[in-house]
């Protein structure tokens, strides 16, 4: 029986975190028994994950990391720190398959016999003067060295592969696109309307969502542009005054974040920094629409969050978003607030087109599907081993 060791510290950060639960839980022998081997030769693999003890005691993951489908390996140090480099070769064992979900992979030997690394995108890299002198020397190295050390570097885009050979001296062969696929909770359905409309109720007494809202998912990083979607909002709510804006997201130890809360006294915002899984498809339903203006994304899982729950998508004509989202989003330039007001105003008031890109929507999120991934994924797990 193959061995692979998965780092799955930062199962609970947004974008990362849903890849490593999507991974995880189709990895599990109960969902490869019944879904991903349906037409392949079925693998079964002994799987270690490197976990953060505090994780296994938070409800959200209990059911992944209490999995008798793996072994968890302890190990407490923050993620980029030099205590993660010095003990995370230390408690990697013995085995075929050491599996990154992220370039902070270890710089010295470990005991796998190949290293997989997914490398999401090189925001790192493609805004380099952006970042604090040790944050550049940090990331500079370490993508290089992930990209370069790996037997295999998996990404989430055709954008993010390009950016990887255009920023690291990588040879194309060793690159493997595979999309992300949708976290299962957007794709649960409530047959029965009685219990549908009892947690409805329910969800909006706990979060106090607004009657009229745009919605915004992600981080609070400067990259996500919420400066620019704010002062679209502004020129908004003199038009209409009781429409609201929700910032889903948060800024609580992320590098390079904007201050949210200095914004919030003057305009109508609510933000949530603190939310449930759970809680998301309720908020994306009740939305007039995501607004999504990021500067770069090498994948970007909101606008397909939205969409799984019929909210139409306003979002950046930048990075890998368009190749995510084909023609089921109205784009905007994101450097220009007024074009990010000109879409908010034509989603409320063009009902017809509104419709349309809902349709759009409900048919591309159908493409990223679990099964694609698990197979994908594994498929270059069997080259390798």
């Amino acid at each position: 029986m193959k061995k692979i060791c998965i780092d799955a510290r930062m199962i609970n950060n947004a974008g990362i975190g849903t890849y490593l639960k999507s991974l995880i839980i189709n990895l599990s022998k109960k969902n490869t028994e019944k879904e991903c081997f349906e037409n392949s030769k079925k693998e079964n693999f002994k799987i270690f994950l490197i976990v953060n003890s505090k994780d296994k005691e938070k409800k959200l993951d209990v059911d992944i990391l209490n999995s008798k489908d793996f072994e968890l390996i302890f190990l407490d140090a923050p993620i980029y720190s030099i205590k993660e480099q010095i003990l995370l070769p230390f408690k990697i064992p013995k085995c075929d398959l050491f599996f990154s979900p992220h370039f902070n992979v270890p710089i010295f030997p470990i005991r796998a016999k190949k290293r997989m690394v997914t490398i999401h995108d090189v925001y790192h890299l493609a805004f380099f003067s952006k970042l604090k002198f040790l944050e550049k020397i940090y990331a500079k190295f370490l993508i290089r060295k992930a990209a370069l050390q790996s037997d295999k570097v998996l990404t989430v885009s055709n954008f993010s592969a390009s950016e990887i050979l255009k920023y690291t001296k990588a040879k194309s062969d060793k690159i493997e696109v595979i999309y992300n696929a949708l976290n299962p909770i957007f794709l649960k359905k409530e047959k029965n309307q009685k219990n549908l409309e009892k947690k409805k109720k329910a969800k909006e007494d706990q979060l106090k969502l607004p009657k009229k809202y745009f919605l915004f998912v992600g981080s609070l990083k400067t990259h996500k542009n919420l400066i620019n979607l704010i002062k679209a909002y502004e020129k908004l709510e003199k038009e209409y005054p009781e429409i609201e804006l929700v910032i889903v997201g948060k800024n609580k130890n992320l590098k390079n974040s904007i201050d949210i809360f200095e914004i919030l006294d003057k305009n109508k915002i609510k933000i949530i920094s603190d939310l449930k899984d759970e809680d998301l498809p309720h908020i994306y339903k009740n939305a007039i629409s995501l607004v999504f203006p990021s500067f770069y994304e090498g994948f970007g899982y909101p606008p397909l969050e939205a969409m799984s729950q019929k909210c139409p998508v306003i979002a950046s004509n930048r990075a890998s978003i368009p190749e995510v989202c084909l023609d089921a989003a109205l784009y905007i330039e994101p450097q220009e607030y007024n074009t990010i007001f000109n879409a908010m105003k034509k989603i409320i008031e063009d009902k017809d087109f509104r419709k349309d890109l809902i349709q759009k929507g409900v048919k591309r999120v159908k493409y990223f599907t679990n099964e694609n991934f698990i197979e994908k994924h594994l498929e270059q797990i069997k080259k390798l081993l």
